[in-house]
């Protein structure tokens, strides 16, 4: 088999990372290091600092090769945000493509490593992986103002409303050009395909996200009879409404909720269990690591995602399946292309759906390989990676 050279370039990489788009970039690498294949990642230490004030403890790299952006007193985020680009890290990738001579370029999240790393500077394959929205939306998930979602794309207006400066650049030429060198888009949703499709021209394939096939042996968590959330304590994620519908069918339901996670509205979360006195009934955990995350997807009756917002290919979702969990989701964005395949009824429209989903809950209706099935066939590193190389098969690098 023909081993390539691979070279990605993602804002954040693990331990350095903020979301499940940085996972998703470690475990292709990883995937692609263990089949022989030279792997090569560009990505900025100076992001993460500007969003945690500590450093982890650096992890294996696992047969990768890491490559990191770090400038004095961390100006490059803030540079590559206002102006689209930073030229010590135009510099330093385009001395990796001499240096590694890629065979395949995949851009991933570059929100603070800047646009113009999408055009192609050699004769290489060059990829780009939306995980989020950041092609079409500045704030990068598609809300508009922060609240709602977004179909007009009034960017300037809202990016004011949000608090942050606009993008002057994206009005710019030189923006669609570099998205034009594209010359792959990989979705992990048809829904946010339609989307980008919709303001640019390039040639999209969907590929569903995938996540490593879970430990031989998963511990109890210590929690029997309970549903779980599992992400950031922020608006957008829906989490408030899902605690009120919880307490509003408490009397009804025997099962409790788990959340685990953290973020803004964590003391909030935690006022409101102790006010409506439902401490027998919602259990607030802090973020977790993922050895405990496995253990308590694994023992859930169901992961529910409650997304205000149109999130895209979850990761959390996919670990779900891996473990023959089914998954609960509110009818927005690219989740229900991934609930829809275990049951259309698990999806919902509406706060009255959602507690009539919950109340009549039988995870005996789901059992666990039919789930696990699923995610073998759509969502294993095996179908990833299936999918990706019949990519590169075709455009004749492979």
């Amino acid at each position: 088999m023909k081993t390539l050279r691979f070279l990605f370039t993602s804002t954040f990489y693990p331990p350095y990372h903020i979301g499940g788009d940085a996972m998703h970039v470690k475990y292709l690498a990883e995937e692609l290091a263990r089949r022989g294949h030279e792997v090569h990642v560009l990505h900025s230490l100076d992001a993460y600092k500007v969003k945690r004030k500590s450093l982890p403890e650096k992890a294996e790299t696992n047969g990768v090769h890491i490559h990191t952006i770090e400038t004095r007193f961390n100006f490059s985020p803030y540079i590559t945000y206002v102006f689209g680009n930073f030229s010590p890290i135009l510099r330093k990738f385009e001395s990796l493509l001499k240096e590694v001579k890629p065979d395949v370029v995949h851009h991933h999240n570059i929100s603070l490593l800047g646009y113009s790393l999408l055009k192609k500077r050699d004769d290489y394959l060059n990829l780009y992986t939306a995980h989020d929205y950041w092609l079409i939306c500045q704030q990068n998930n598609l809300l508009k103002n922060g609240s709602e979602i977004c179909d007009n794309g009034s960017c300037f207006l809202c990016s004011l409303r949000c608090k942050k400066p606009p993008q002057l650049w994206r009005y710019g030429k030189e923006f669609r050009k570099s998205v034009e060198n594209i010359d792959i888009l990989i979705v992990p949703s048809n829904y946010i395909k339609n989307k980008i499709s919709k303001k640019f021209d390039v040639k999209a394939v969907t590929i569903p996200n995938f996540a490593p096939e879970p430990p031989n042996t998963v511990e109890p968590s210590g929690f029997s009879n309970f549903f779980l959330y599992a992400g950031v304590l922020e608006k957008h994620k829906g989490v408030m409404d899902l605690i009120d519908v919880y307490k509003e069918i408490s009397s009804e339901i025997d099962a409790k909720l788990l959340i685990v996670g953290t973020g803004s509205l964590r003391d909030e979360i935690r006022g409101y269990i102790k006010r409506n006195e439902l401490e027998t009934k919602i259990i607030l955990l802090s973020w977790v690591e993922r050895r405990l995350l496995y253990r308590l997807l694994n023992d859930a009756n169901a992961l529910i995602m409650p997304s205000i917002c149109p999130e895209n290919c979850p990761l959390t979702a996919i670990e779900a399946l891996s473990l023959g969990t089914p998954v609960i989701a509110s009818n927005k964005g690219g989740i229900p292309e991934i609930v829809r395949k275990i049951n259309k009824d698990l999806v919902y429209n509406s706060v009255e759906e959602l507690k009539q989903i919950l109340l009549n809950f039988n995870k005996s209706r789901y059992p666990f390989h039919v789930v696990k099935t699923i995610y073998e066939k759509y969502y294993s590193p095996k179908a990833y990676l299936e999918k990706y190389f019949n990519i590169i098969k075709c455009i004749g690098v492979y």
